[in-house]
């Protein structure tokens, strides 16, 4: 059931936080890597769980694959996800 990809996958911080990275651009896994911290296979795994939750889409550009949201909604979902643990906290 595709309820149940998209609320897995929103329940992971790092995955929110790979959301957040790009909500504002698009970005390829190298820029990802940097701005999470995280080795490439990590971040790929990552990114795999929210394309299969409908959440990312990719396009490739040359060489590179790059990543985006594919609704803007989804942003504001995981900020208020990450809005709400953090005050929690």
């Amino acid at each position: 059931m595709k309820n149940d990809k998209v609320i897995k996958a929103l329940c992971n911080p790092i995955r929110l936080k790979i959301i957040k990275c790009i909500s504002s651009k698009e970005k390829s896994v190298s820029e990802l890597i940097d701005t999470c911290g995280l080795a490439q296979s990590a971040v790929s795994q990552y990114l795999t769980k929210l394309k299969n939750a409908g959440l990312v889409e990719d396009k490739k550009v040359g060489r590179e694959v790059l990543y985006s949201l594919t609704d803007k909604e989804v942003s504001k979902i995981s900020n208020l996800i990450l809005n709400f643990t953090e005050r929690s906290n």
